[in-house]
Formats: structure tokens, C-alpha cells, sequence
């Protein structure tokens, strides 16, 4: 299907596949950054008496080069070494599917933080600190399991640690870094290996109300970068940092281990989500080897984020 024959007057098209657990924020990853200049809405969906596997869909305002979808697919499920999921691609009947479907989507209220819809905008409490996410930026970026650990810990340490600088590693659509920046009042580095989230992260920060700086600004606010982890300078120029928070997937968090301690400071906090509690042995070996230890564990369902400090 070639890119002129994309566009469909007003029609919305659903994808629809099924994904093991460990390969379900990947993908969601995939089916997000394939919305074209629209942002799609994505949802997974628990299979009955299936622990292993979930239902993935999106919703698109204009139909997705399938061709580029399926090789993005294959192409991360090889990264796994698992199979590459079948999908089926339909063009829905005339309906605002999108908004439906947005309107499916809770709000996470978490620890100190509610996270929510602009169809949900009038209901948020009042002793919460709001932040704004359309649901296709807000849960096609990981899981909500993933994101509810993290602002679930940061909440917790809100009267603990006082931090100056903190990274967002990873940051996707930017939901944990202006939590952070909500919440402290400092800066924050956001960055992602992928240009669209960067983008997508910087629009967020100023829907939010939280002021949008440069990498070499002193100021308070969330600075954006578009990099590969810590192979750009900036990222090792800013810190070390009081916090680092990386939701992200299990591998790339056992490889980074190295570089996310180094820049930690001394007197630092990680938490680190993305992974499986089958994953939970693993991801901590790497860091205990640098010399941080497990301070606590947040387990939704399949999903654990854990914080951690140094020994």
C-alpha cells in the first residue's frame, strides 16, 4: 500500500494482535510510532485463563502502511528471538472508534499523581498533581503497569530525597519526567533513542505547564534529547544525577548497568521498570555487581519496578 493511498476521508482502521507479555511494550512501541501524523489509540487486553500472552489493538485515523508495520514487527521480535505476531488490519464502519476507545481508558491515579485523558479532565482530584496524556501517547508507550510502579515510587519519595537533577532515560511520551519535574520542581534530562517520542515528550512538557529548557540551562524544566543512552555527551555532562528513572525493557537495562551507575551519585536513587518479575533476578544481578541494592519493589500483576540505592 503505497503512502497516497494512506489517507481515507474520515474512516478509522483497528489492528489487532496477540503478543507474549515480554514483547507487549515493544510492540506497543511499534504500533504507536506507525500513526503517521496522527497519534493512535493503544490498548492491550488480558486473554482468559492465558497468563503468557495479551490482545494488543490501536486505533488509527488513517489506515498504516501494513508492508512497514509488519517488517517493524518482525524486525523487534527477532531482537526477542520469539516469533513475529500475525495482525489483521480493518477498516472500521463511520464512528469515532478513537475517541471510543480513549474513553475506555482509565486514568491512573497513583501515589501523589493522576494521570488522564483530556475526556477526563473534569474529573481530577483535587490533592493529586494532574498530568495531561492523551491515551494513545500516554499508554501506547509501555504498559500501564510499568508507568503506575514508577510514579507509584516517586510519590514515595517525594519527602525523602531533595534532588537538583534528575534523568529520564527512556522517556518516551515524557510521563515520568514531568512527574518528577511536578513534583520537585528541578531539573530533568528526557531522553529517548526515538526522535518522535523526544518530539511527542516536548509537546507533553509544555501541555503540562512545566517550562521547556536547554540541555546547558541552569534553570528549572525538562530538557529533551534525542540520543542512544549515554553514547551522547550531554547525558554525562549533566550529571551525576540525584534520580534516574528508566522504564524501559529488561535487556537494555542489564546492558546499560554500567552507565547508569556511573552516572549516579553517590547519595542517588534508581528505579528501573519495564521488566517481568521473571526478569526481577536477572536486571538485579547486573546492579548489584555495580554496587547498588534493591530498597524497594513495586509488583503489578507481571510487572515489577524497583528502586534501588547504593550499598
Amino acid at each position: 500500500m503505497n503512502k497516497a493511498s494512506q489517507k481515507d476521508d474520515d474512516s478509522t482502521w483497528k489492528i489487532s494482535l496477540v503478543s507474549p507479555i515480554i514483547l507487549l511494550p515493544a510492540l506497543e512501541e511499534v504500533l504507536y510510532a506507525h500513526g503517521g501524523d496522527d497519534f493512535p489509540t493503544v490498548s492491550d487486553f488480558e486473554i482468559a485463563d492465558d497468563l503468557e500472552t495479551r490482545r494488543l489493538e490501536a486505533y488509527y485515523n488513517q489506515c498504516p502502511d501494513s508492508g512497514a508495520l509488519k517488517s517493524a514487527i518482525e524486525y523487534m521480535s527477532e531482537i526477542f528471538q520469539l516469533p513475529a505476531p500475525a495482525f489483521t488490519l480493518e477498516k472500521l464502519a463511520d464512528e469515532n472508534w478513537v475517541a471510543h476507545s480513549q474513553k475506555i481508558l482509565k486514568p491512573i491515579d497513583a501515589g501523589h499523581f493522576y494521570l488522564f485523558g483530556s475526556h477526563d479532565q473534569e474529573n481530577i482530584p483535587e490533592n493529586r498533581i494532574p498530568i495531561l496524556m492523551e491515551a494513545g501517547q500516554a499508554f501506547g508507550t509501555g504498559s500501564h503497569e510499568t508507568t503506575n510502579g514508577c510514579l507509584l515510587a516517586l510519590s514515595d519519595l517525594q519527602e525523602t530525597i531533595n534532588p537538583k537533577i534528575g534523568l529520564d532515560l527512556g522517556c518516551g511520551s515524557g510521563v515520568l519526567a514531568i512527574a518528577m519535574a511536578k513534583q520537585w520542581n528541578f531539573k530533568v534530562i528526557a531522553s529517548d533513542i526515538d526522535p518522535i517520542a523526544t518530539e511527542t515528550a516536548a509537546e507533553n512538557v509544555t501541555v503540562n505547564n512545566v517550562k521547556a529548557i536547554h540541555t546547558n540551562d541552569d534553570d528549572q524544566g525538562i530538557a529533551t534529547v534525542t540520543c542512544d543512552g549515554f553514547e551522547n555527551s550531554v547525558l554525562e555532562e549533566n550529571g551525576p544525577y540525584d534520580i534516574i528513572v528508566a522504564n524501559i525493557l529488561a535487556a537494555p537495562l542489564k546492558i546499560m548497568a554500567p552507565d547508569i551507575c556511573t552516572n549516579l551519585a553517590s547519595d542517588g536513587i534508581l528505579i528501573l521498570s519495564g521488566l517481568l518479575n521473571v526478569q526481577e533476578e536477572d536486571v538485579l544481578n547486573a546492579y548489584e555487581t555495580e554496587g547498588w541494592k534493591l530498597l524497594k519493589r513495586y509488583p503489578i500483576n507481571e510487572w515489577h519496578s524497583l528502586v534501588l540505592k547504593k550499598k
